[in-house]
């Protein structure tokens, strides 16, 4: 199990409990190995770094409760075939940075309740389908309150057979006046392989700043003929391109030796 690694050279703490507050021990970024069904509370105004872990098949259902003020950089990886939902309740003021990085057919659902005024929630997501995988990312954002703050954008490659398939919604409710969001979906398809995309808008608030958009494309050929100009392969040029469409995403994830793993394993998927 790679991330086991990082256990033991003292990047990341396991953690098995159900708060997160002054009494843990927060020296280090926290990781969830393999978890099955949960809550997790990030205490009011505490600071987090939580990773989650997926490497086996087994279904997970997951809800993390932020208290007002609390911040959480989350970076969730699948690094197997599996079903996951994922719940994330925000109180007032509280933040949400999440990088997820979907390596396999993974089916990954997640749904945010902004129920507190001024919580945000960011979110970037990639997601590389080969080989015959069917990788499926949903997103449902839910602005309940004022004042909230949403931006969500997904990458996915969809390559050979496969397909990657994405599904988001964002919900704002009567009351949820001077909503700030936005949504994106950004595909790449290569060979057979097909992407599916659904991005929803649902607004019921008069004032409101609200944006979706999805594109669907090929790699950019008159980018790849000016590589190849300067003496580089066209299968390199391809796979650079591919990298560094799906290699800010990880950028994200602010535990360097992580995000240094994650690229690598981004680089053999698209190089399968």
């Amino acid at each position: 199990m790679a991330i086991n690694k990082f256990i033991e050279e003292g990047i990341l703490r396991p953690f098995k409990g159900k708060r997160i507050d002054d009494g843990c021990d927060l020296s280090l970024p926290l990781v969830v190995v393999n978890p099955r069904k949960g809550d997790i509370e990030v205490a009011a105004s505490q600071s987090v770094t939580l990773v989650v872990w997926h490497d086996d098949a087994k279904e997970c259902t997951l809800t993390l409760r932020l208290a007002p003020y609390a911040r959480l950089s989350l970076t969730e990886v699948y690094a197997s075939t599996k079903y996951a939902s994922l719940v994330i309740e925000q109180a007032e003021g509280s933040e949400c940075n999440a990088t997820t990085v979907v390596l396999h057919g993974a089916h990954t659902a997640y749904e945010t309740l902004l129920n507190g005024r001024h919580a945000s929630f960011v979110m970037n997501a990639a997601v590389v389908a080969t080989g015959f995988d069917h990788a499926q990312l949903s997103l449902v954002t839910r602005h309940n309150v004022a004042d909230c703050k949403s931006n969500s954008t997904i990458k996915s490659i969809a390559s050979g057979r496969a397909v990657a398939e994405f599904k988001g919604m964002v919900y704002v409710a009567q009351d949820a006046q001077r909503t700030d969001a936005k949504q994106l979906n950004r595909n790449i398809e290569l060979g057979g392989g097909r992407v599916v995309s659904e991005p929803q808008l649902e607004i019921y608030a008069d004032d409101v700043k609200c944006s979706h958009g999805s594109t669907v494309g090929q790699l950019d050929e008159q980018a790849i003929y000016y590589m190849r100009q300067r003496g580089i392969s066209k299968e390199s040029a391809e796979r650079l391109m591919l990298e560094g469409f799906v290699g800010d995403v990880v950028a994200k994830c602010d535990i360097e030796p992580l995000a240094d793993m994650l690229c690598e394993a981004l680089q053999k998927r698209l190089n399968e």
